[in-house]
C-alpha cells in the first residue's frame, strides 16, 4: 500500500511539473505588457513579433527614440513613466526579444493567452 501511495504521489508531482514546464515564457512580463501596452499594440506576443530582436535592443538602449514614437500618445507616455515599467524594464525587454519576429517562438493557447486580438 505504501508503495502505491508513493507511485501515485510521484505521478502527481511529475504531472504538475509538466504543466508548469508548458509555460515557457515570463508570465509576469506578459501580464505587465498586457496591462500597459495591449490597448494600442495588441497582445504581448503580437507586439513582440512586430520587430526583430535587434530593433527591441535598439529601442530599449535608446529610450528617447521609444519615447519620441509615443510622444503624442498620453497612455503610452504614462506607461513608460510608470514605476511598473521602470521596475521591470529589463525583464520586459527580454520577453520582447525572446518572442520577437525571428525568434522562432510560437505560443499556443494557455491560461493567459489564446489567439491574437489587436
Amino acid at each position: 500500500m505504501d508503495k502505491m501511495v508513493w507511485v501515485l504521489s510521484f505521478i502527481l508531482i511529475v504531472g504538475i511539473e509538466g504543466i508548469n514546464a508548458a509555460e515557457k515564457y515570463d508570465v509576469k512580463s506578459f501580464r505587465i505588457l498586457t496591462k500597459l501596452c495591449t490597448k494600442c499594440h495588441g497582445t504581448p506576443f503580437y507586439m513582440a513579433k512586430q520587430i526583430d530582436e535587434d530593433d527591441w535592443d535598439f529601442f530599449f538602449e535608446n529610450e528617447e527614440k521609444m519615447l519620441k514614437l509615443h510622444k503624442d500618445k498620453s497612455e503610452g507616455m504614462n506607461a513608460f513613466k510608470s514605476t511598473l515599467f521602470q521596475s521591470y524594464k529589463e525583464k520586459l525587454r527580454k520577453f520582447l526579444i525572446d518572442n520577437s519576429k525571428y525568434s522562432g517562438t510560437v505560443h499556443g493557447c494557455d491560461g493567459n493567452f489564446c489567439g491574437t486580438h489587436h
